[in-house]
């Protein structure tokens, strides 16, 4: 019975501790919304912004099976639209 136990609490924990290494995804409505909440936190996840263009720092893009996602803060993400690059880096059109 304590060993159930023992193994129950420790799933949890890491269960715990995977989301909060993983972060938070933030849902969005439309482009707009996440345009705004980019650049609300553009000092944590940006490399600047060239005509039309929001260049992402490169390391605050994460993949995965889902798509493409953006740190834009330590502990929480955004899901990213197509991702495009030029010689200035990678980056997502603005509106």
């Amino acid at each position: 019975m304590i060993k159930r136990l023992v193994i129950l609490c420790l799933v949890n924990i890491s269960c715990f501790a995977t989301s909060f290494a993983l972060g938070e995804s933030i849902d969005v409505n439309d482009e707009t919304e996440l345009l705004e909440l980019i650049l609300e936190n553009r000092e944590y996840c940006t490399k600047s912004i060239i005509g039309g263009k929001i260049y992402l720092k490169s390391d605050k893009i994460e993949p995965s099976n889902e798509g493409s996602f953006l740190w834009i803060d330590r502990f929480s993400l955004v899901k990213l639209p197509t991702i495009y690059s030029d010689e200035n880096g990678l980056y997502i059109s603005l509106l």
